[in-house]
């Protein structure tokens, strides 16, 4: 049981990683194309949020 408790942390955390790259280099691309552009700052997050979310199911699969 403390085997399972212990992979299933290890996945809600790496999940959790993996978004938080993501969801930070997606911003970091963003915020570099409008100061190149110099266009008005949209930040879409719904891809990141997408990535995100089946990255986090799929870390629950292993389990």
């Amino acid at each position: 049981m403390f085997q399972k408790l212990k992979f299933y942390l290890m996945s809600i955390l790496i999940s959790a990683f993996l978004g938080g790259i993501i969801i930070g280099a997606n911003f970091l691309v963003h915020n570099i194309y409008n100061l190149v552009a110099g266009k008005e700052y949209h930040f879409n997050m719904w891809s990141s949020i997408i990535i995100f979310s089946i990255v986090f199911i799929s870390g629950f699969t292993y389990i």
